[in-house]
């Protein structure tokens, strides 16, 4: 059965709301555990920052002792995201899986044909909006590439040093799983001055319908 426009672009159900917001924690805490790593506990900074505060109380660090321990520390941090993007390519599953076998009114594709009818149909005086809810389901569909190609990406990192296909095309892969993290960053920034924008002008209650359904 075809979504109605209406329904597509305004009814959450909470199959919908659970995977929205598990997969906004969970990216959310995936990129955290990135800005651990990279800034907060990046050894070039934070052994001596540790040096300074040992030797108030009279303990040495030494270098070597100071990157062992930065060492140990970015092992944890990283096996927190290796659990969280495995927790997270779960739930890309799940959603395939509801695209592939949902009602309609839950799968993605079946909303975007119908926004995309939406707009074809619409008059002169409502295509503006009408384009939109395009342009935003659009940048739906981008995300969705992003965060599939981020999970695949992690995926292969994560067995690159236990397959050896893997291992081999390791840099490349990394870099194309860092460069999909700003990508997915630039959505999270478009989608909040989105939401921001649509809940104080046309579209009044859509935050609490994300949260609580109605």
């Amino acid at each position: 059965m075809p979504v109605s426009p209406e329904k597509s672009t305004h009814d959450y159900s909470a199959p919908l709301r659970l995977w929205h917001w598990a997969n906004a924690l969970l990216v959310s805490g995936s990129l955290l555990t990135i800005l651990f790593l990279k800034v907060i506990v990046a050894p070039s900074d934070i052994i001596p920052e540790w040096q300074k505060a040992l030797a108030k109380t009279g303990v040495t660090l030494s270098l070597k002792q100071g990157r062992e321990l930065a060492q140990a520390v970015g092992e944890r941090i990283w096996e927190w995201h290796i659990a969280i993007g495995l927790t997270l390519a779960g739930f890309w599953l799940l959603r395939v899986l509801l695209e592939l076998r949902g009602p309609a009114e839950i799968r993605f594709s079946a909303r975007l044909l119908a926004v995309v009818r939406k707009y074809r149909l619409a008059p002169p005086a409502t295509r503006t909006e009408a384009g939109g809810e395009l342009f935003a389901k659009i940048t739906y569909a981008l995300f969705y590439s992003f965060l599939t190609v981020m999970v695949f990406t992690g995926l292969a990192l994560t067995w690159a040093d236990d397959v050896a296909f893997l291992g081999n095309i390791e840099h490349q892969v990394s870099e194309i799983h860092e460069v999909t993290m700003y990508l997915i960053l630039s959505f999270f920034a478009l989608h909040l001055a989105g939401v921001v924008r649509a809940e104080l002008t046309k579209d009044h209650g859509l935050i609490s319908r994300m949260i609580g359904g109605k």
